[in-house]
């Protein structure tokens, strides 16, 4: 039946378009009539017409000619907008002028009075200010790269990144090499990359021998360390000495952690909603979660553990991922995703982890791409913790963030699901007349276009910190743009020089990828600590809003740093304990546990938040681990 059709898919297209008029009259105008759109140099024609058939529509509901353009329409699309007379058909026409809105909203078209999807040059810092003040501004960024020579820095980024192409090229060349096997095939190379096993160990023996421990005591115990407790102020202000509320506010974390909700915990515990709910709207905030996950994990850095988990001697590598979580109701920020959550819809939580501590999260749509973030999750870092590196899956690259990281200080060190694709499309890989290997860029470096518009990289720069937009909005923009846009030419050319430097490092250096390797199995073993946390209660959040959700969630991560914390301390008390015994054998295992563990923790089953005695001593919870004994018994 199909076969025998001479309608084409176009044409089944516009047909359906037909039969949604309510559509197109009602939402899509309305919303249309309310955005004053501006054009680029190429859009110019665009935006004048879709300013004219807006104004046309406020005027009288229908299309004037003056917004009919025949010329705008690609050719093959002409005559399906035709009536048999030969005249527009104006109601396909309206349908066209909005077909044409939301793939050019990538810097062809803006609309000013919406910050997300305003020009660029309206979130960077002000001309004028630039051109009065622009020794303050970039000295006031405290970064030395921005406010470098780059007649000087270019110049010598550049030789560096030739020599490296001489030493990379002579590795490959080594008959012993086993770390990048090059193979040529059909014409192509093809790379071989080994890299740590991607095995995270979670749920370490040394917790399995530990007796269990409630996750209400494991909250207090923390306390008693750290008193986060105290982080959580009034709304109002008022000071209260005797945290009468820290019993809720338990209730209340664990309750949000475990996607129970208060009303669920108030069912199995020995708290009632009321007294939680009035807690909560008072306690527990965005800002105060965020006070006590870095009381915590300020805390963890002072246990004689901490040390023990650099995966690099000089330098602290960090991670960035995302996590999906289904929502059980619709908020502005929940998208379908079909891959993750079938016919429902969910977000996406991003942390940054570093040392096995989420140290900053985030929660975003399942739809937006996690590169746009990674650089606002590091410079909104509110922690003692500051890493030096950080390492991203193919999810988190984009053509600006080598570059951003950069000039900010970070080194980006992302893992590429296909890097020898990667490799060949940035790289040449020839053969000279003796047949040796010789790595060229396919494209060299325009250092020119870097050191000309440098002055344009760092408004840029200054404008990212300053925070006059959101961060995340900026960036957005930044990768999204073309790679040609006249504000972003010369940052992506300077992105591309250090993409170059880094990948040259990846094939040569085998430690560099087993770092990498490394420091995203830690990302993946906090998310399955955190998963394990939310599959208390069927791993949805319940939360009605997106400020909900994301206070759930912030609730999560402070569960999930508290159990971190406590499983540190139990590391730290055994290295100290065989350091004292001299046990050279078990201080070397020790060192090499990960704290991620919950199999001693019970997240399930009837809680008890009110004081029915002392707490559990630590010593008696890990008397059962082979070898351990309390210093104070030496």
């Amino acid at each position: 039946y199909l076969s025998n059709q001479k309608q084409s898919a176009e044409e089944a297209f516009w047909q359906h378009l037909d039969t949604e008029s309510t559509l197109r009259t009602g939402l899509l105008r309305s919303l249309f009539c309310c955005l004053r759109m501006e054009g680029t140099d190429k859009t110019q024609r665009l935006a004048r017409i879709l300013d004219q058939a807006r104004l046309d529509l406020v005027a009288g509901n229908m299309l004037g000619d003056a917004c009919i353009d025949q010329r705008l329409p690609p050719k093959a699309t002409r005559p399906l907008l035709l009536k048999p007379d030969g005249s527009i058909d104006k109601a396909r026409y309206e349908w066209f002028l909005y077909l044409q809105i939301p793939n050019r909203l990538n810097g062809q078209l803006m609309l000013p009075e919406v910050i997300r999807y305003r020009a660029l040059e309206d979130d960077l810092v002000k001309p004028q200010t630039w051109k009065n003040q622009k020794q303050v501004l970039v000295e006031g960024t405290q970064q030395p790269k921005i406010s470098k020579d780059p007649t000087r820095l270019i110049p010598r980024m550049a030789d560096e990144l030739t020599l490296r192409l001489h030493e990379v090229s002579e590795y490959l060349e080594r008959s012993d090499n086993r770390d990048v096997i090059l193979r040529p095939k059909g014409g192509k190379h093809l790379w071989r990359l080994p890299t740590a096993s991607k095995k995270h160990l979670v749920n370490n023996p040394f917790f399995q021998q530990m007796r269990a421990i409630s996750v209400a005591d494991v909250l207090r115990v923390v306390d008693q360390d750290t008193g986060f407790i105290d982080d959580f102020e009034h709304v109002l202000g008022m000071n209260s000495k005797s945290r009468q509320y820290e019993v809720d506010l338990l209730a209340i974390l664990i309750a949000n952690a475990t996607n129970q909700g208060i009303y669920g915990i108030a069912q199995i515990s020995d708290r009632t909603y009321d007294q939680l709910s009035t807690i909560q709207a008072n306690y527990l905030r965005l800002e105060t979660l965020n006070a006590a996950n870095d009381r915590i994990n300020n805390a963890t850095t002072r246990l004689s553990i901490f040390k023990h988990y650099n995966i690099q001697d000089d330098s602290l590598h960090a991670s960035a991922d995302g996590q999906k979580f289904e929502a059980k109701r619709e908020t502005f920020r929940t998208r379908y995703s079909s891959k993750y959550f079938g016919t429902s819809k969910g977000v996406s939580a991003v942390s940054l982890n570093a040392n096995h501590m989420a140290i900053n999260a985030r929660v975003i749509g399942a739809n937006e791409h996690e590169s746009h973030y990674i650089f606002d999750l590091l410079m909104n870092n509110s922690t003692e913790i500051i890493p030096d590196m950080l390492s991203t899956d193919t999810h988190g690259v984009n053509h600006v963030n080598f570059a951003l990281l950069d000039l900010f200080g970070y080194r980006f060190a992302p893992r590429y699901a296909r890097v020898g694709k990667v490799i060949n499309e940035l790289f040449n890989i020839t053969e000279d007349e003796n047949q040796r290997v010789k790595l060229s860029l396919r494209k060299p470096i325009n250092t020119k276009r870097i050191i000309d518009h440098w002055d344009t990289i760092q408004r840029i720069a200054v404008s990212l910190a300053q925070r006059k937009t959101s961060q995340a909005t900026l960036v957005r923009k930044l990768s999204g743009y073309k790679h040609n846009h006249p504000l972003l030419e010369a940052l992506t050319e300077y992105n591309r020089l250090l993409k170059a430097q880094y990948l040259l490092n990846y094939i040569d250096d085998a430690s560099l990828r087993n770092h990498v390797q490394r420091a995203l199995n830690r990302g993946e073993a906090y998310h399955q600590l955190r998963r394990a946390i939310s599959n208390v209660n069927g791993d949805r959040f319940r939360g009605n809003s997106d400020e909900e959700i994301q206070i759930w969630n912030e609730s999560a991560r402070l569960v999930a740093n508290a159990i971190i914390y406590f499983n540190s301390k139990v590391l730290s008390n055994l290295l100290d304990s065989f350091e004292e015994q001299r046990n050279d054998r078990y201080q070397e295992t020790v060192k090499r546990a990960s704290p991620v563990a919950w199999e001693n923790i019970n997240f399930r089953g009837t809680y008890t938040f009110a004081p029915t005695g002392e707490l559990p001593k630590l010593e008696d919870l890990m008397a059962p681990i082979e070898g351990y004994r309390p210093r104070n018994e030496s």
